[in-house]
């Protein structure tokens, strides 16, 4: 399992914008030109603890809530060896056909005027133009049953944290 890219239109200081990935990638610059907002779309996608509490109007780029925000992750399943990868076909079932070779995860939201937030809706397949909703089971989507986000603050004593979290940090 390869990350190819990721595309962001409408969220935060992001208006449209696709950036090649890689499994190991780094960011860096200036302040405020946005990196964790860079991060914080990605967390919309993989981090249930992030999804749950919504879009705000100021999640919108220039609070332009009559567009929605979209977030589409693409990632590389043509490693058929790759555990990952046959977690993530598994998974999809329907949503792709077994000669597609890219997984496309898309966060959309349209912001509620009456509510005030814009709720996440998660779609994925390996046809751009035809990806199907996630099942919701409570708050937890399909993908969070194979993704287990950790954020690490940078306040975190790192130690007792992995110490703690071992099982997470291992490498195959």
């Amino acid at each position: 399992m390869n990350f190819k890219n990721i595309s962001i239109k409408n969220f935060r200081n992001f208006e449209n914008i696709t950036i090649d990935l890689t499994n190991k990638n780094v960011l860096f610059g200036m302040n405020d030109i946005g990196k964790t907002n860079f991060l914080y779309a990605l967390r919309f996608i993989f981090d249930k603890d992030v999804r749950r509490q919504n879009f705000n109007d100021t999640d919108y780029y220039k609070k332009e809530v009559d567009m929605p925000i979209e977030i589409i992750i693409a990632i590389d399943i043509s490693d058929t060896e790759d555990t990952n990868s046959q977690k993530l076909r598994a998974k999809l079932k329907g949503a792709i056909l077994s000669n597609q070779d890219i997984v496309y995860i898309k966060a959309q939201a349209f912001y509620n005027e009456k509510e005030m937030v814009g709720i996440p809706i998660l779609y994925w397949g390996g046809d751009i133009e035809e990806l199907e909703e996630m099942k919701v089971h409570g708050t937890f989507f399909e993908i969070d049953y194979i993704f287990n986000t950790i954020y690490i603050d940078a306040y975190v004593d790192l130690y007792t944290l992995f110490k703690k979290k071992r099982e997470y940090f291992t490498c195959e």
